[in-house]
Protein backbone atom coordinates (compact mmCIF):
# COMPACT_ATOMS: atom_id res chain seq x y z
CA UNK A 1 0.00 0.00 0.00
CA UNK A 2 1.15 3.42 -0.92
CA UNK A 3 0.98 6.09 2.41
CA UNK A 4 0.03 9.15 1.20
CA UNK A 5 1.61 11.27 3.79
CA UNK A 6 4.92 9.53 2.66
CA UNK A 7 4.18 10.42 -0.74
CA UNK A 8 3.04 14.17 0.50
CA UNK A 9 6.51 14.17 1.83
CA UNK A 10 8.98 13.36 -0.90
CA UNK A 11 6.81 15.68 -2.92
CA UNK A 12 7.52 18.74 -0.96
CA UNK A 13 11.20 17.89 -0.73
CA UNK A 14 11.61 17.44 -4.62
CA UNK A 15 9.64 20.74 -5.17
CA UNK A 16 11.52 22.79 -2.46
CA UNK A 17 14.76 21.48 -4.52
CA UNK A 18 13.31 22.19 -7.75
CA UNK A 19 12.47 25.59 -6.36
CA UNK A 20 15.92 26.33 -5.05
CA UNK A 21 17.70 24.70 -8.13
CA UNK A 22 18.65 27.00 -11.24
CA UNK A 23 16.67 25.20 -13.36
CA UNK A 24 13.62 25.94 -12.42
CA UNK A 25 14.17 29.71 -12.54
CA UNK A 26 16.09 29.83 -15.79
CA UNK A 27 13.04 27.66 -17.25
CA UNK A 28 10.46 29.94 -16.30
CA UNK A 29 12.26 32.75 -17.62
CA UNK A 30 13.48 31.49 -20.84
CA UNK A 31 9.88 30.23 -21.49
CA UNK A 32 8.07 33.20 -20.23
CA UNK A 33 9.90 35.34 -22.83
CA UNK A 34 9.52 33.31 -25.77
CA UNK A 35 6.26 33.02 -25.34
CA UNK A 36 5.63 37.03 -24.37
CA UNK A 37 7.54 38.01 -27.46
CA UNK A 38 5.63 35.53 -29.74
CA UNK A 39 2.40 36.82 -28.68
CA UNK A 40 2.93 40.23 -28.62
CA UNK A 41 5.46 40.99 -31.67
CA UNK A 42 2.95 37.92 -33.44
CA UNK A 43 -0.45 39.76 -33.19
CA UNK A 44 1.29 43.17 -33.12
CA UNK A 45 3.03 42.49 -36.16
CA UNK A 46 0.18 41.10 -38.07
CA UNK A 47 -2.20 44.21 -36.72
CA UNK A 48 -4.95 42.00 -36.16
CA UNK A 49 -7.17 41.13 -33.04
CA UNK A 50 -9.69 38.83 -33.64
CA UNK A 51 -9.79 35.15 -34.10
CA UNK A 52 -7.31 34.76 -37.34
CA UNK A 53 -4.55 36.25 -35.11
CA UNK A 54 -4.89 34.32 -32.16
CA UNK A 55 -4.89 31.02 -34.49
CA UNK A 56 -1.33 32.35 -35.92
CA UNK A 57 -0.28 33.01 -32.45
CA UNK A 58 -1.13 30.00 -31.01
CA UNK A 59 0.19 28.03 -33.69
CA UNK A 60 3.65 29.57 -33.11
CA UNK A 61 3.78 28.82 -29.03
CA UNK A 62 2.33 25.23 -30.55
CA UNK A 63 5.67 25.05 -32.26
CA UNK A 64 7.59 26.34 -28.47
CA UNK A 65 5.88 23.83 -26.73
CA UNK A 66 6.16 20.98 -28.75
CA UNK A 67 10.17 21.30 -28.70
CA UNK A 68 10.90 23.32 -25.51
CA UNK A 69 8.29 21.39 -23.08
CA UNK A 70 9.72 17.38 -23.58
CA UNK A 71 13.21 18.83 -23.90
CA UNK A 72 13.09 20.38 -20.30
CA UNK A 73 10.78 17.59 -18.87
CA UNK A 74 12.84 14.83 -19.95
CA UNK A 75 16.58 16.28 -18.69
CA UNK A 76 15.12 16.87 -15.17
CA UNK A 77 13.30 13.67 -14.68
CA UNK A 78 15.99 11.51 -16.02
CA UNK A 79 18.40 13.29 -14.14
CA UNK A 80 16.73 12.58 -10.69
CA UNK A 81 16.91 9.00 -9.59
CA UNK A 82 19.68 8.43 -11.66
CA UNK A 83 21.74 11.56 -9.78
CA UNK A 84 20.66 10.52 -6.15
CA UNK A 85 21.87 6.86 -7.23
CA UNK A 86 25.25 8.44 -8.43
CA UNK A 87 25.23 11.01 -5.32
CA UNK A 88 24.47 7.89 -3.06
CA UNK A 89 21.84 10.08 -1.23
CA UNK A 90 19.31 7.72 -2.85
CA UNK A 91 20.40 4.96 -0.07
CA UNK A 92 20.22 7.03 2.41
CA UNK A 93 16.49 8.28 1.60
CA UNK A 94 15.44 4.67 1.58
CA UNK A 95 16.44 3.87 4.36
CA UNK A 96 13.67 5.91 5.68
CA UNK A 97 10.58 4.91 6.19
CA UNK A 98 9.16 5.27 3.08
CA UNK A 99 8.64 2.51 0.07
CA UNK A 100 10.17 2.93 -2.95
CA UNK A 101 6.69 2.83 -4.55
CA UNK A 102 6.42 6.74 -2.86
CA UNK A 103 9.90 7.73 -3.97
CA UNK A 104 9.02 7.35 -7.36
CA UNK A 105 5.38 8.68 -7.01
CA UNK A 106 6.63 11.62 -4.83
CA UNK A 107 9.00 12.68 -6.95
CA UNK A 108 6.72 12.62 -9.73
CA UNK A 109 4.41 14.93 -8.36
CA UNK A 110 7.05 17.33 -6.59
CA UNK A 111 8.66 18.17 -9.97
CA UNK A 112 5.05 17.90 -11.63
CA UNK A 113 4.36 20.92 -9.39
CA UNK A 114 7.59 22.53 -10.41
CA UNK A 115 6.82 22.54 -14.02
CA UNK A 116 3.20 23.09 -13.69
CA UNK A 117 4.35 26.49 -11.92
CA UNK A 118 6.70 27.14 -14.46
CA UNK A 119 4.54 26.69 -17.40
CA UNK A 120 1.62 28.97 -16.16
CA UNK A 121 3.88 31.57 -14.96
CA UNK A 122 5.75 31.49 -18.76
CA UNK A 123 1.96 31.78 -20.11
CA UNK A 124 0.61 34.37 -17.84
CA UNK A 125 2.41 36.80 -19.43
CA UNK A 126 1.26 35.67 -22.84
CA UNK A 127 -2.30 34.86 -21.45
CA UNK A 128 -2.42 38.94 -20.44
CA UNK A 129 -1.26 40.04 -23.83
CA UNK A 130 -3.61 37.73 -26.42
CA UNK A 131 -6.57 39.11 -24.28
CA UNK A 132 -5.21 42.17 -24.93
CA UNK A 133 -5.08 41.85 -28.48
CA UNK A 134 -8.14 39.85 -28.86
CA UNK A 135 -10.50 40.26 -25.60
CA UNK A 136 -11.89 37.63 -23.72
CA UNK A 137 -13.77 35.35 -26.35
CA UNK A 138 -10.27 33.54 -26.76
CA UNK A 139 -9.89 32.94 -22.86
CA UNK A 140 -11.47 29.39 -23.28
CA UNK A 141 -9.30 28.12 -26.13
CA UNK A 142 -6.39 29.39 -24.60
CA UNK A 143 -6.71 27.49 -21.14
CA UNK A 144 -7.08 24.53 -23.16
CA UNK A 145 -3.86 25.03 -24.88
CA UNK A 146 -1.89 25.48 -21.79
CA UNK A 147 -3.69 22.64 -20.27
CA UNK A 148 -2.42 20.44 -23.34
CA UNK A 149 0.90 21.83 -22.84
CA UNK A 150 1.11 20.70 -19.21
CA UNK A 151 0.05 17.64 -19.78
CA UNK A 152 2.40 17.31 -22.61
CA UNK A 153 5.06 18.03 -20.13
CA UNK A 154 3.74 15.51 -17.43
CA UNK A 155 3.70 12.89 -19.65
CA UNK A 156 7.65 13.35 -20.89
CA UNK A 157 8.33 13.72 -16.94
CA UNK A 158 6.84 10.03 -16.90
CA UNK A 159 8.92 9.10 -19.20
CA UNK A 160 11.77 10.58 -18.15
CA UNK A 161 11.57 8.89 -14.60
CA UNK A 162 11.53 5.59 -16.40
CA UNK A 163 14.77 6.55 -17.85
CA UNK A 164 16.27 7.30 -14.34
CA UNK A 165 15.45 4.46 -13.22
CA UNK A 166 16.72 1.91 -15.44
CA UNK A 167 19.77 3.96 -15.89
CA UNK A 168 22.94 3.60 -13.54
CA UNK A 169 24.45 7.57 -14.09
CA UNK A 170 23.22 11.06 -14.34
CA UNK A 171 25.19 11.51 -17.74
CA UNK A 172 23.55 7.85 -19.14
CA UNK A 173 20.17 9.02 -18.04
CA UNK A 174 20.31 12.87 -19.87
CA UNK A 175 21.86 11.24 -22.90
CA UNK A 176 19.31 8.53 -23.50
CA UNK A 177 16.34 11.85 -22.47
CA UNK A 178 17.46 13.64 -25.47
CA UNK A 179 18.16 10.60 -27.49
CA UNK A 180 14.29 9.94 -26.88
CA UNK A 181 13.62 13.68 -27.61
CA UNK A 182 15.32 13.85 -30.85
CA UNK A 183 13.69 10.73 -32.26
CA UNK A 184 10.19 11.35 -30.95
CA UNK A 185 10.21 14.62 -31.62
CA UNK A 186 12.18 15.37 -34.87
CA UNK A 187 12.94 11.80 -36.68
CA UNK A 188 9.13 10.82 -36.00
CA UNK A 189 7.58 13.45 -38.40
CA UNK A 190 9.85 12.43 -41.16
CA UNK A 191 8.77 9.15 -40.28
CA UNK A 192 4.85 10.24 -40.66
CA UNK A 193 5.68 12.61 -43.86
CA UNK A 194 6.90 9.76 -45.48
CA UNK A 195 3.92 7.18 -44.92
CA UNK A 196 1.96 10.20 -45.29
CA UNK A 197 3.42 10.23 -49.15
CA UNK A 198 2.24 6.95 -49.97
CA UNK A 199 -0.34 6.33 -52.67
CA UNK A 200 -2.89 4.10 -51.31
CA UNK A 201 -5.05 5.44 -49.14
CA UNK A 202 -6.28 2.79 -47.38
CA UNK A 203 -2.97 2.06 -46.13
CA UNK A 204 -1.73 5.52 -45.36
CA UNK A 205 -5.04 6.15 -43.25
CA UNK A 206 -4.54 3.26 -40.40
CA UNK A 207 -0.94 3.59 -40.54
CA UNK A 208 -0.33 7.58 -39.62
CA UNK A 209 -3.41 6.68 -37.30
CA UNK A 210 -1.37 3.93 -35.56
CA UNK A 211 1.80 6.53 -35.09
CA UNK A 212 -0.16 9.15 -34.35
CA UNK A 213 -1.15 7.06 -31.21
CA UNK A 214 2.17 6.18 -30.43
CA UNK A 215 3.79 9.75 -29.90
CA UNK A 216 1.74 11.91 -27.32
CA UNK A 217 3.66 15.33 -29.14
CA UNK A 218 1.92 14.25 -31.77
CA UNK A 219 -1.26 14.15 -30.61
CA UNK A 220 -1.30 17.36 -28.44
CA UNK A 221 -0.41 18.89 -32.13
CA UNK A 222 -3.49 17.94 -33.86
CA UNK A 223 -5.45 18.62 -31.07
CA UNK A 224 -4.69 21.66 -31.01
CA UNK A 225 -4.80 22.28 -34.36
CA UNK A 226 -8.61 20.10 -34.35
CA UNK A 227 -9.61 22.94 -32.13
CA UNK A 228 -8.49 26.04 -33.64
CA UNK A 229 -9.84 24.77 -36.95
CA UNK A 230 -7.55 24.29 -38.50
CA UNK A 231 -8.65 20.61 -40.49
CA UNK A 232 -7.34 22.00 -43.71
CA UNK A 233 -3.63 21.56 -41.96
CA UNK A 234 -3.87 17.84 -42.96
CA UNK A 235 -4.85 18.73 -46.64
CA UNK A 236 -7.73 16.84 -49.02
CA UNK A 237 -5.85 13.31 -49.11
CA UNK A 238 -6.27 12.32 -45.46
CA UNK A 239 -9.68 14.29 -44.85
CA UNK A 240 -10.83 10.85 -43.69
CA UNK A 241 -8.57 10.69 -40.94
CA UNK A 242 -8.94 14.70 -40.51
CA UNK A 243 -12.68 13.62 -40.07
CA UNK A 244 -11.66 10.35 -37.66
CA UNK A 245 -10.50 12.34 -35.36
CA UNK A 246 -12.96 15.26 -35.65
CA UNK A 247 -15.36 13.03 -34.19
CA UNK A 248 -16.33 13.06 -30.20
CA UNK A 249 -15.37 8.92 -30.05
CA UNK A 250 -11.45 10.57 -32.00
CA UNK A 251 -11.36 13.11 -29.70
CA UNK A 252 -12.06 10.88 -26.55
CA UNK A 253 -9.62 8.08 -28.14
CA UNK A 254 -6.65 11.03 -28.39
CA UNK A 255 -7.79 12.09 -24.32
CA UNK A 256 -7.42 8.68 -22.97
CA UNK A 257 -4.34 7.44 -25.24
CA UNK A 258 -3.08 10.82 -23.44
CA UNK A 259 -4.13 9.39 -20.04
CA UNK A 260 -1.95 6.14 -21.14
CA UNK A 261 0.98 7.69 -21.83
CA UNK A 262 1.17 9.53 -18.83
CA UNK A 263 0.11 6.60 -16.59
CA UNK A 264 1.92 3.62 -18.18
CA UNK A 265 5.96 4.82 -17.94
CA UNK A 266 5.14 5.83 -14.55
CA UNK A 267 3.62 2.95 -13.47
CA UNK A 268 6.43 1.12 -15.23
CA UNK A 269 9.21 3.12 -13.28
CA UNK A 270 7.48 2.14 -9.79
CA UNK A 271 7.66 -1.46 -10.86
CA UNK A 272 11.17 -1.90 -11.92
CA UNK A 273 12.26 0.41 -9.30
CA UNK A 274 10.73 -1.32 -6.44
CA UNK A 275 12.00 -4.61 -7.65
CA UNK A 276 15.88 -3.32 -7.51
CA UNK A 277 17.98 -4.23 -4.99
CA UNK A 278 21.12 -2.46 -6.02
CA UNK A 279 20.77 0.81 -3.72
Amino acid sequence: MVNGSNVIVVAEKELLESMRSRWLITFTVIFGLLALLISFFGLSGMGVGGYQGFNRVTASLLNLVLYLLPLIALVIGSASIAGEKEAGSLHVLLTQPVSKSEVIIGKFLGLALALTASILAGFGGAGIVIAWKTGTLNITDYLLFVLLSIILALIFLSISLLISVVTSRRSQAVALAILVWFFMILVYDFLAIGVASLQTITIVVPLLFALLLMNPADMVRVLVILKLGGEETFGPTLAVLTRTMSTSSGMVLLSLTLLLWLIIPLACAVYLFSRKQDY
